[in-house]
């Protein structure tokens, strides 16, 4: 009981902390102060007995105003939870063993997204760029920026998770991340090593063994999404059986002759399972446009695919989570001026789906967002950027509207759309190689399967 009371006591001090602010910004208005938080221990026979809290003004502005004592227990709900939507996950974590009340409200859904939607519209958020590392003999796996303070880079403010034992490669910097959603980043250090890996509570779930062909050659590729309708993870894969070019057998990579069924797995059910519709058949080769992560989190998954055994024609391939099913759409510009050289294509701006392309004749890179989705004539023209030069590789719009992109210095620019001001990120690595701009959100969301 004596290790619960200063536990106890601790959680609460930091509890009290996060009230002294002056002001509680809630939806953009300003909420009076939180009242007060005071600890008491009363002891019976030399050992803990009862944890009481004095809620009341500050002493400073009233002195002589009666403190209500009441005890863990009965601490009103509507003040813990004003409190703890403030606090980080590894925080609200380490609370829910200190009482049962708290462990329910922790513990309870409404209050995990609550604390995530509050997460996600912080201004104090963090990109995590992860490398290839390929041909590095100094590998650096991933770095951290602040995006307030993107001149600064953060050290040892997040680990890797440990390498799957069972994989064949065995040294952590291999890390090859599939996508990230609500504070989950989940990646792959083999082909059938795959991990979700939630960095807030330092969790890790490792994926069961999924199939893989006997006969090759063949392609895998990977995605990670969230369905809102069944408020649940998945981790969609494609296996593409592939042969030499009958024109240039010499030239990779090797289109697809043939896709094999498709497999999905379910964070909830802990299990994969083939679904019914296959990959679209026509298409020969696929690009992984999504280099932000920002794909993904309003129930649906994209792909940007090459049509014909010459792959000179584009379409954009869209899978819904919630019912599992494959769709095709139509880019808003013809093949011929589509121009993707250093560019990732697709990805989302203020929650539409957007198309990314330069256009060599005028020296501009075009956005173009698609106003309805899943309507081909819905697409307009949003942004022409002039101030970047032809080429330079972008990667996308972070979920505050920022376009990442490289400039003539191969630093790293995040680029405001509404403000009109670039911010660059010091400490970025170019030569080892760009494989995933993950924006760190705090997260209490759990990675394991569901209890049935």
């Amino acid at each position: 009981m004596k290790k619960r009371g200063s536990e106890a006591q601790r959680l609460t001090s930091l509890l009290h902390l996060r009230t002294c602010d002056n002001t509680f910004v809630e939806k953009g208005v300003a909420m009076p102060p939180l009242p007060l938080l005071t600890h008491e221990a009363s002891t019976k026979n030399g050992s803990l007995d009862t944890f009481h809290f004095s809620i009341g003004q500050d002493p400073k502005r009233s002195r002589d105003s009666p403190q209500c004592p009441v005890t863990l227990e009965n601490l009103p709900s509507d003040i813990l939870l004003k409190i703890f939507i403030r606090l980080l996950a590894k925080q609200l974590a380490q609370m829910r063993c200190v009482s049962k009340s708290w462990n329910a409200i922790l513990s309870q859904t409404s209050f995990i997204k609550s604390h995530l939607h509050h997460s996600i519209n912080n201004n104090d958020r963090f990109l995590l760029i992860f490398y290839y590392n390929l041909l590095s003999l100094d590998p650096i796996p991933f770095t951290i920026h602040p995006c307030r303070f993107p001149h600064h880079e953060l050290t040892n403010f997040i680990k890797l998770p440990p390498v799957i034992p069972d994989s064949e490669d065995t040294t952590s910097d291999m890390i090859s991340v599939i996508g990230s959603v609500h504070g989950l980043i989940c990646s792959r250090y083999s082909d059938n090593g795959i991990q979700i890996w939630n960095p807030s509570l330092s969790a890790v779930l490792t994926l069961p063994p999924h199939y893989i062909p006997s006969r090759g050659p063949y392609e895998i590729f990977f995605q990670f999404g969230f369905d809102p309708k069944t408020d649940d993870y998945k981790v969609v894969k494609v296996i593409g059986l592939t042969a030499p070019h009958i024109r240039q057998p010499d030239l990779l990579p090797y289109p697809v002759k043939e896709w094999l069924q498709v497999e999905v797995y379910s964070m909830r059910k802990g299990s994969w399972r083939f679904i019914t519709q296959k990959f679209p058949s026509r298409v020969t080769e696929i690009f992984l446009p999504d280099n932000v992560c920002v794909d993904g989190h309003d129930g649906r998954l994209h792909w940007l695919g090459y049509i014909g055994e010459e792959g000179d024609r584009l379409m954009i391939v869209a899978f819904d989570l919630g019912s599992e099913t494959f769709s095709e759409m139509t880019l808003p510009v013809p093949d011929a001026v589509i121009d993707c050289n250093g560019c990732y294509p697709l990805g989302v701006l203020a929650g539409k789906l957007c198309f990314i392309t330069w256009v060599a004749d005028d020296d501009v890179c075009e956005v173009w967002v698609m106003e309805e989705y899943g309507v081909a004539e819905s697409w307009v023209k949003r942004h022409v950027f002039l101030q970047f030069n032809y080429g330079a590789p972008s990667f996308g719009f972070t979920s505050h509207s920022e376009f990442v992109i490289e400039d003539d210095d191969r630093c790293l620019v995040l680029y405001d759309l509404i403000a009109d001001k670039a911010k660059i990120l010091e400490k970025y690595c170019p030569k080892f190689g760009t494989n995933k701009i993950v924006e760190y959100v705090d997260s209490l969301v759990w990675v394991t399967p569901s209890v049935r």
